[in-house]
């Protein structure tokens, strides 16, 4: 696919998709939303790739959230059952590709990030942001409610009190109250976001990637079970690790003071 609205560059393990229509403070729109689900099974599929870093082009805004000036949702449908059901796989072709990434996922947020931004931001798994970085949900602010996610990833991040005011309020946060709140890793200056944002995706691209995968898998189904059911999935998964050719390198190259080079299995 010839993709218009984003940019995907794959480079030592890692992909770097980035959004790409900085004149319209990257905010989505039909054709970035095909294009962001393309991107994504794509990365999906590539079994090369063990990290992926989201990031966005411009100085001024990560994600401003939908177009505006594309949203027709009489394209839909007429009724809300008809506009719900089409909005339903507009929104799922993207997020759920997104937050059920196999693989580590990194948002390096240079910018605001605004609705669907923001909740672009929270699917991923770790986030960095510059000292400009700012945030809010502001479907609210134009009759709407959050839609693309936030309303079930913003509480699990910030807790129910705060997400609540966040989104009724629409209010705007910025970098410093995004790291005490835990919605940022990091908080870096401008000129830094970018080698921080690789740094981090560096080093996890050289860890054992099967147990990297099979860790955020865990870390995931955790937010979603019960510390019993958490148990018996980590002995799952730490039965599959022990037998891996991943497992064996790391050993030896611990013991002979070698770079291990993994395989993911």
């Amino acid at each position: 696919m010839d993709f218009k609205t984003i940019i995907l560059k794959k480079e030592d393990h890692i992909a770097t998709l980035t959004l790409n229509r900085p004149e319209k403070m990257n905010t989505v729109n039909g054709q970035m939303e095909r294009e962001l689900a393309a991107a994504l099974e794509d990365i999906g599929k590539d079994s090369e790739i063990r990290v992926m870093v989201l990031n966005a082009a411009g100085e001024k805004a990560f994600c401003a959230g939908g177009d505006i000036s594309d949203i027709d949702p009489t394209r839909l449908g007429t009724t809300a059952q008809e506009i719900s059901t089409g909005l339903r796989k507009l929104y799922r072709d993207v997020m759920l590709p997104l937050y059920e990434l196999s693989i580590p996922t990194i948002a390096s947020v240079q910018g605001a990030a605004s609705s669907w931004g923001f909740d672009l931001v929270l699917s991923c798994d770790m986030r960095i942001g510059s000292e400009k970085a700012r945030f809010n949900e502001g479907f609210t602010r134009v009759g709407l409610t959050p839609a693309t996610g936030g309303v079930w990833l913003l509480p699990r991040v910030v807790g129910l009190p705060k997400a609540a005011e966040l989104i009724f309020t629409a209010n705007m946060i910025d970098a410093k109250e995004a790291e005490r709140l835990g919605v940022l890793c990091k908080v870096v200056t401008p000129e830094e976001l970018e080698s921080e944002t690789m740094a981090l995706a560096t080093k996890i691209a050289k860890m054992p990637p099967l147990a990297i995968r099979l860790s955020k898998l865990q870390l995931r189904r955790g937010l979603q079970t019960d510390f019993s059911a958490s148990l018996d999935l980590a002995a799952q998964c730490q039965g599959i690790c022990i037998t891996s050719e991943d497992s064996k390198e790391a050993i030896a190259a611990m013991f002979e003071k070698r770079e291990a080079s993994f395989k993911g299995k």
